[in-house]
């Protein structure tokens, strides 16, 4: 694994970095879903972003980046494999943010260059161009699918996936945030799965398991260079959050619990016996592995909204783990979406769907 010294570039160490971000050649790169940068300046500022090594011709694919001004999107791109310089000149001090709202797995998005048109006069007298936006009362950080990721928030039935329906500000894990008043750091992939990615062979889907991207700093398919990808960068945890949230385990289910066509299921009960087992275990597993890396995090374990077929193996590990001693581990069950609040791409939560599942999550978390 490669080193990471996030502060190693000149502006870095006067903006809030959001999420698992990390430099490599002289850039830094934003992987996951929502990873960002927040900061205030006067008189606006002046960035250079770039592009991974996404090849021509996969345009679905490309990072997609907002910009807000104190707290509204007031630009939304996505990134070709050229550089894009971002022009704000905006008359007095605000709060800028940077954000990723595409997934790792399709592609990165980096910065190479970050600048104020104006200045200001920091605490101790001396003249700067950028401050670091301040740190919210809670940190939280969500661990999840493409559920978690704004898989085709955007999108409708009958479309092919795209980065351009994809929408992380629109998701659940953002909306709990916000409400919180809270810093997030998320990892997510879609399709990902505790013992299987989601597979419509019934065939076991090893490619796609998010216990093997917990500690990286992303999941991209492709490099950022034709030597280094984020997946070539080890996560410190140097920040432990407040509140951890898991929501995996509904690719499992295609796995696990396959059923053909008319809903019948594909395996005998023994096979699929066998496959919930393995399941449960290795979802524990999962559970241990975030709590050695996290021995102080309140960690909320949640399914159900695309599918509720391995709850009691969930529900059975979160209450196996309080009984042999975390009592800060617990378990959420939540309500399948409803057909009435329409879907987005591939059956995937409609914006309905994703603040509802927001609100059951934070009024949850509040409440603890």
């Amino acid at each position: 694994m490669l080193a990471n010294d996030i502060y190693s570039l000149e502006w870095t160490g006067n903006v809030k970095v959001i999420g698992r971000a990390f430099v490599y050649n002289d850039c830094l790169w934003l992987s996951y879903s929502g990873t960002g940068i927040e900061f205030i300046c006067n008189d606006g500022f002046r960035a250079l972003l770039c592009a991974d090594m996404i090849a021509p011709g996969t345009d679905d694919g490309y990072a997609r980046v907002t910009v807000l001004k104190d707290g509204a999107p007031i630009l939304d791109e996505r990134l070709d494999n050229k550089n894009m310089a971002v022009e704000i000149r905006d008359a007095g001090v605000h709060t800028y943010t940077i954000l990723k709202l595409s997934e790792s797995a399709n592609s990165s998005l980096g910065i190479l260059e970050l600048e104020a048109y104006g200045t200001m006069t920091a605490d101790d007298g001396s003249t700067v161009g950028l401050i670091p936006a301040e740190d919210k009362r809670l940190k939280v950080e969500f661990v999840g699918d493409s559920i978690t990721c704004g898989y085709g928030v955007e999108g409708k039935l009958g479309e092919t996936f795209t980065t351009a329906t994809e929408n992380y500000m629109k998701a659940w894990a953002y909306l709990t945030a916000k409400k919180l008043n809270a810093d997030y750091s998320t990892v997510s992939k879609s399709g990902a799965g505790i013992i299987s990615g989601y597979t419509d062979s019934g065939e076991r889907n090893l490619d796609n398991i998010i216990t093997g991207y917990y500690d990286l700093m992303g999941c991209s398919n492709v490099g950022i260079d034709k030597n280094v990808g984020p997946k070539d960068f080890e996560y410190d945890f140097a920040m432990e959050p407040d509140l951890i949230v898991i929501l995996l385990g509904t690719n499992d289910i295609s796995y696990c619990r396959p059923v053909d066509a008319d809903g019948k299921p594909k395996l005998s009960k023994s096979e699929e016996k066998e496959r919930r087992k393995l399941f449960y275990a290795e979802y524990k597993k999962f559970l241990k592995h975030v709590r050695e890396k996290n021995p102080l995090s309140k960690i909320v374990c949640a399914l159900g909204v695309l599918g509720d077929g391995l709850n009691d193996e969930a529900e059975m590990a979160v209450s196996e783990l309080r009984a042999e001693g975390d009592q800060r581990i617990f378990w959420l069950p939540l309500k399948p979406q409803d057909p009435a609040d329409g879907y987005g791409t591939d059956y995937h939560p409609s914006q309905i769907t994703q603040k509802k599942l927001a609100e059951t999550i934070s009024d949850y978390l509040l409440d603890m």
